[in-house]
């Protein structure tokens, strides 16, 4: 352990790790996995974060109301105890699949990361979304910026990236403009979560906007559930130099806040969604894929937040029968962890607790 290191062997679980992702089917080599250290709920009300919690149950919105501030261990311990076992055989699953997984499990965050924002901002860090330190595409990382508790998740693991980009050489950090520190709800922009894009093949991101009505797609004065058009305008700025196209879609957001809750990946020309779920079709490139249909009851299960891992195999959540069989017939093994408890508690599923820092195929 380095004598600087604010969190215990951080910086060695990066050693030896390519930065990389070819697209989001490719198979799964390394990742960062979020960890439940650092459960302290969120405030629904808050203006600048209140849109994020908008398809939260109102059942969901009060626990939150009761336990803002709070550390879910001590405000539901039976409850947080299911939430780390869950979270533990996410990690687990990911190892047995020969998978490089960095993941903070000392139980301790540094109170620099957890009140990073703290002069202004009453949410702590919420450790559980390992997705929300950021996205790899290509071989740039990008940190993403949406709502303010998750976005440092990244200081959380910085150690670990330093370690990759100090080696790997063909590494790229780029970097959104930060929230603005507004506490009356006011979105200045440019607005995106690492949960608002999806890495396709042809090196191709879809960038996903939801809006709760199709008549909304034109009117900017309408709410955007996470990313907006300009945040969309940057990504595309920041990678066309690297060769990526940016293509925009809209889609339903009365069914959930980010894409990856919408649309399960399968394998290359194949994905999921329930029923009207996109409001815009996917581009030219991608239109005549096929589609699964997902059933109500395994999307508010959280099926579609899923990860694909290797070849013909897919993580999803423990319990979602139907999407399952429906793999095993086009030849695929869904490797089941049981999630819907955090799911259903923190709304983040297993795609929101990953992050995929390198995929790519083995040279044949």
């Amino acid at each position: 352990m380095e004598k600087s290191e604010q969190i215990p062997g951080m910086r060695a679980q990066g050693k030896g790790i390519k930065l990389y992702v070819e697209h989001e089917f490719a198979p799964l080599k390394a990742c960062i996995v979020g960890n439940p250290g650092s459960m302290y709920s969120m405030d629904p009300d808050f203006p600048p974060t209140a849109n994020a919690f908008h398809s939260l149950s109102d059942e969901g919105k009060a626990f939150l109301r009761k336990n803002k501030g709070r550390h879910m261990r001590d405000s539901d311990p039976a409850m947080y105890e299911k939430v780390v076992q869950e979270s533990d055989a996410l990690a687990e699953a990911l190892r047995k699949a020969g998978v490089r997984v960095i993941r903070n499990e000392t139980g301790v965050v540094p109170d620099a990361v957890l009140n990073y924002f703290g002069s202004w901002n009453p949410d702590k860090l919420h450790s559980f979304y390992g997705q929300a330190a950021g996205e790899v595409v290509g071989n740039c990382y990008i940190h993403s910026c949406e709502f303010w508790c998750v976005m440092q998740m990244e200081l959380e693991y910085r150690e670990a990236m330093l370690e990759i980009f100090e080696n790997d050489k063909n590494a790229v950090w780029l970097t959104q403009p930060v929230p603005y520190p507004s506490v009356d709800g006011l979105r200045v922009g440019p607005v995106t979560s690492a949960a608002d894009f999806r890495v396709f093949p042809d090196k191709t991101l879809i960038y996903a906007i939801g809006v709760s009505d199709p008549s909304h797609i034109h009117d900017r004065s309408k709410p955007r559930s996470s990313g907006d058009e300009l945040g969309a305008e940057v990504i595309r700025r920041m990678l066309a130099p690297f060769g990526w196209k940016t293509e925009v879609i809209y889609f339903n957001s009365n069914l959930s806040y980010h894409i990856d809750c919408v649309m399960a990946l399968v394998d290359v020309g194949i994905i999921g969604l329930p029923d009207n779920a996109l409001w815009t079709p996917l581009p030219n490139a991608f239109r005549d894929w096929e589609v699964i249909r997902v059933e109500p009851e395994e999307f508010n299960m959280g099926v579609c937040n899923n990860v694909p891992l290797k070849e013909k195999e897919i993580i999803i959540v423990q319990g979602a029968t139907k999407f399952a069989r429906e793999l095993e017939k086009r030849g695929y093994t869904p490797v089941e962890v049981p999630y819907i408890n955090a799911y259903r508690t923190v709304g983040s599923g297993i795609h929101c607790s990953v992050m995929s820092l390198w995929r790519e195929y083995d040279e044949e």
